[in-house]
């Protein structure tokens, strides 16, 4: 247990911060102890997890809030799924996907058309094919956003390609274990499209996190 300076030392946060995020109802009620408030772990926590959120996600401090209160009531992996699909739309323009010439992508990116064509060749950017050419969405924004950064960091595009080899096998193996398990489920409970949508959604940020967290233990490993 900690007193409010133990816990503003530890955290890194002020502890005027504290008393207004415990005022906000963003943190659980302190343990008190006459008149002498003690916190926890679960704090420290919670104080991570705005820091997170704010300074990694640039999420203003009320979508914290509803975040920290779906994760008080239905859990992490609840909340995970809440913030991914946020994400989402934030990417793809509130809910509508987002459909950018390879003209306007490189624009919005700074790539180039050398670049792109690249990539696409590779399979590592994914349009939609149309009419009037190949059309990029904001998956494709976030994924060339990616590559400039690990080629900044020195490592090649070889590395992506392998990625996404070995993921094409995985996601084999994972349609084939919703089509054999999950789907039979759904009809037998005579889900509706959309009850079928938010399950899938749920699956895919289940395995996200899955694979990001065995990825990194594995690679520490080695």
């Amino acid at each position: 247990m900690y007193t409010i300076d133990e816990l503003a030392h530890i955290s890194g946060m002020p502890s005027r911060t504290i008393r207004f995020y415990n005022t906000q109802g963003m943190l659980p009620p302190p343990t008190m102890r006459g008149r002498v408030a003690f916190y926890g772990d679960e704090h420290l926590l919670v104080l991570n997890l705005i820091k997170e959120l704010k300074e990694q996600q640039n999420l203003p401090l009320e979508t914290i809030k509803h975040l920290l209160e779906i994760r008080a009531k239905f859990g992490e992996v609840q909340m995970n799924l809440a913030l991914r699909q946020r994400l989402q739309r934030s990417l793809t323009g509130g809910g509508q996907e987002v459909r950018l010439s390879k003209e306007t992508l490189m624009q919005q990116t700074g790539a180039t058309e050398k670049w792109i064509d690249e990539l696409t060749r590779q399979d590592l950017l994914f349009p939609l094919k149309t009419e009037s050419g190949p059309m990029y969405s904001g998956d494709d924004i976030l994924l060339l956003q990616l590559y400039e950064r690990l080629e900044y960091l020195g490592l090649p595009i070889a590395l992506p390609a392998l990625i996404r080899f070995q993921l094409r096998q995985l996601a084999r193996s994972e349609i084939a274990a919703v089509e054999q398990h999950v789907q039979p489920r759904w009809r037998e409970e005579e889900l509706t499209p959309e009850q079928q949508a938010e399950q899938f959604q749920m699956i895919l940020t289940l395995t996200d996190t899955l694979i990001s967290v065995m990825h990194r233990k594995l690679l520490y490993q080695l």
